[in-house]
């Protein structure tokens, strides 16, 4: 499974797409509550930004949200490290920006 966070500016969307582990964490990282929906409005871009950022400069931030493999009979989910992760919330922090630029919100689910 997997969320999708979007925005729509004049017709015109935009969206990344994470797996559900990874949107949690990364939510986690942007101060925001870990749901599988919900919405950003353009009011708490800025708080979320900046969470980021901080998150993305400052190791420890990061560390709780750094997974490794877990398998078992019925459950596989994949490693999250470090780059990865800083590689993703650069991603996600794009979006936040583009609709900050725009007056928009961001919705995911």
């Amino acid at each position: 499974m997997s969320i999708t966070f979007k925005l729509e500016i004049e017709g015109h969307s935009e969206e990344v797409n994470f797996s559900n582990g990874n949107a949690a964490a990364l939510l986690i990282l942007a101060g925001l509550q870990s749901a599988p929906y919900g919405e950003i409005p353009r009011e708490r871009l800025d708080t979320a930004i900046t969470k980021l950022l901080r998150a993305m400069n400052s190791d420890p931030a990061r560390a709780k949200a750094v997974t490794s493999v877990t398998e078992g009979p019925r459950w596989s989910e994949g490693a999250r490290t470090d780059e990865y992760l800083k590689r993703r919330a650069g991603e996600m922090m794009a979006v936040l920006v583009l609709a900050r630029t725009h007056g928009c919100g961001v919705t995911w689910g």
